[in-house]
């Protein structure tokens, strides 16, 4: 299963493709960001039917709010899949002058129970 979600102004580039699921860019939408009840909707899918090794990288430039609630949901989905014997790597990229991204991907380590690596990056590759 693949899937492509293009970036806005104000939500990420998200791309599932050969067990890869690759979130980045910028998560600040007014609203409600509906990018997450889309990919907790194809993921779940996915699940059914998983890759033998599946690899998460989020690379977010900016959250807010809201996208923190929604991320944090998706990582329920992960924590999920992993309960489900879906093995699962994630990598949350973060540059080291962004506490706000940083801290997400603390809370959701400490939180969830799936293998998650935080890992600074000088320069993140976002869209």
């Amino acid at each position: 299963m693949t899937f492509t979600i293009f970036h806005t102004k104000t939500t990420p580039f998200a791309e599932l493709r050969n067990g890869h699921l690759e979130i980045k860019g910028k998560s600040v939408p007014f609203n409600y960001p509906e990018i997450y009840d889309t990919i907790h909707d194809r993921m779940t899918v996915y699940m059914k039917k998983p890759a033998k090794k599946t690899v998460v990288d989020f690379s977010l430039s900016a959250v807010n709010a809201a996208s923190k609630r929604s991320i944090i949901n998706t990582f329920r989905l992960f924590e999920e899949m992993t309960q489900k014997g879906c093995k699962l790597e994630i990598n949350w990229y973060y540059q080291p002058d962004d506490e706000d991204v940083y801290e997400l991907g603390e809370i959701c380590q400490s939180t969830f129970n799936v293998k998650m690596e935080i890992k600074e990056s000088k320069q993140l590759n976002i869209a």
